[in-house]
């Protein structure tokens, strides 16, 4: 029988072993994990989001977030908003990386309103960066409003007084060959418990040649369901939302198609056919690797970017970006180095005990559960309950995992198929039947402490459901192949039977392969071959 095709094949094929002396550490250490340092104080001092949404009775609705650190280290955060056409009176939920911070009552006559918090009066002020999304939403929680932190600073602007002839807004300066890229990074309020999230890329030649793209991804609605995307008002095309949740609509001048100019002022929304506002942001952002790489995941801080966003499902915080950054840029551009800088860093992110405590959990949650591996959509709602709010090495990490972890254990338990699964099991058949799906034989102290804790009631099925997937044994037992399918989950982004793949042939081949290697993914080049595949890098190519 002919040995199954490795999906995705590595490029270059595996079989020549990384040199152990050029790498730190054959397996990353999760020390320091990512974002665990301390939080430095940011650059600048200043940093703005514009925010856009898709019109409400015939008016598009505008508004602006501002983030300030004073000299005196006081912080301010502030979220006016205009336009909203809305009864006044109307109270909007105002979401800083999908946590409430506070709200805002729409103001008469479509006149501005705001939200103001400052530290220096005892407020919390959320923490932001030039990755951080706003989200303005309804009670029903619908986006009315949304956009993403800049990393162009704010212009200052001498003259207040309005001007009737403003000058337009600038546009980054070109790179040594006279290409712009621009991006708006696009926003949007949880839909069915997952967090949209998107992004519209322009780029404009010297000759004359203009491409944009809209991508969305975690759009957690019906697999066919049509988006509509507009830019500046103008309708540019459809998005069609596929079973992974995602998709992209692309156009470029050189193939006869029409593309509208962008300035650092064009705003983007994707919206539904009821004409509610599903994504949205504005151009405010320099592309990374302008005029350096043809795909954004050669850049270093983009890749490590990525690996948040994949492996974490949230944006990276800057100590743990600048950490990971470094990591790689200490090779100096020695291919050979970056390599296995890459694939350390990466490797890092599935080792980390951010991702250890949420994603790994449930994935041994759904093993014990049902006997089988997650799959993606479902995973990704449960991923971002798990993580939410959880920066390894901030202030009050444990206690908000820990309550994130109470509070997913308590709602799997309650989910129809756990039910009707579990539902009529006395007691021991439950911790039975938990340790029997997770492949384990428990000792019988353990076994007879879970029942006992049942019957007294001083256990829940949710506690000893965590404490099943605790489990010594059978978190070592189930690492390699969590690991090998989240190499599907987060650099794909589909299951491992999806797409190219019609059976778990490819699955089983990297299995195989870091099982004979003891687990050792550099050996094994399991993380080499799926970040160098076509499919990966395909996701990024201008």
């Amino acid at each position: 029988t002919a040995t199954p095709t490795a999906t995705p094949t590595a490029t270059p094929t595996p079989g020549v072993t990384p040199s152990p002396t050029a790498t730190p550490t054959a397996t990353p250490s999760a020390t320091p994990t990512p974002g665990a340092t301390p939080t430095p104080t940011p650059a600048m001092n200043e940093i703005e989001a514009d925010l856009s949404g898709a019109p409400i009775g015939g008016v598009t609705p505008k508004g602006e977030a501002e983030f300030e650190i004073e000299s005196t280290n006081n912080r301010e955060f502030k979220v006016r908003i205009e336009n909203v056409n809305l009864p006044a009176g109307t109270v909007l939920n105002v979401l800083v990386d999908g946590a409430n911070v506070g709200t805002i009552t729409v103001a008469p006559s479509l006149q501005r309103s705001e939200l103001k918090l400052k530290t220096e009066d005892g407020q919390t002020v959320p923490q932001v960066n030039s990755r951080t999304r706003v989200v303005v939403t309804n009670q029903a929680g619908a986006t009315i409003l949304a956009g993403s932190f800049s990393n162009i600073p704010p212009q200052p602007n001498p003259n207040p007084t309005p001007n009737p002839n403003p000058t337009p807004a600038p546009m980054p300066t070109p790179g040594p060959s006279g290409e712009v890229r621009i991006e708006a990074r696009l926003a949007g309020a949880a839909i069915n418990g997952l967090t949209p999230t998107g992004v519209a890329k322009f780029r404009s030649r010297p000759n004359g040649d203009l491409k944009l793209e809209i991508e969305v991804e975690k759009v957690n609605l019906p697999a066919g369901t049509i988006l509509s995307a507009f830019v500046d008002g103008v309708k540019f095309g459809d998005l069609v939302i596929a079973s992974t949740l995602e998709n992209e609509i692309e156009r470029e001048t050189e193939n006869g198609q029409f593309v509208p100019n962008i300035t650092t002022a064009s705003t983007v929304v994707v919206s539904n056919a009821q004409g509610q506002t599903i994504l949205s942001g504005v151009f405010n952002s320099s592309a990374v690797g302008t005029q350096q790489q043809r795909n954004d995941i050669d850049d270093t801080v983009f890749f490590v970017e990525q690996q948040y966003r994949d492996f974490f499902g949230r944006e990276a915080d800057d100590s743990g970006l600048g950490f990971w950054s470094s990591e790689v840029a200490k090779c100096a551009g020695d291919l050979s180095c970056v390599g296995r800088a890459r694939v350390n860093t990466s490797g890092a992110f599935f080792l980390s005990i951010e991702f250890q405590e949420t994603g790994y959990m449930l994935y041994r949650f759904n093993k014990a559960s049902f006997g089988t591996m997650p799959r993606r959509n479902s995973f990704l709602v449960d991923m971002q309950a798990a993580a939410q709010g959880v920066i390894v090495g901030q202030t009050g990490w444990e206690k908000t995992l820990e309550d994130n972890k109470r509070a997913v254990a308590a709602a799997w338990v309650e989910r129809a198929e756990f039910k009707n699964r579990f539902g009529s099991m006395s007691n021991d058949q439950y911790v039975d039947a938990l340790f029997q799906n997770a492949g384990v034989a428990p000792s019988q102290a353990e076994r007879e402490g879970l029942v006992a804790g049942l019957n007294a009631q001083t256990e829940t099925r949710a506690s000893v459901l965590r404490k099943v997937a605790d489990n010594t044994e059978f978190r070592g037992k189930e690492k390699n192949a969590a690991f090998v399918l989240m190499q599907y989950f987060g650099y794909l982004h589909r299951n491992p039977d999806e797409g190219r793949d019609t059976n778990m042939d490819g699955f089983n081949f990297w299995l195989r392969k870091l099982e004979d290697n003891a687990g050792n993914f550099h050996k094994a080049e399991m993380v080499r071959a799926f970040i160098e595949s076509g499919e990966y890098r395909g996701r990024f190519d201008w």
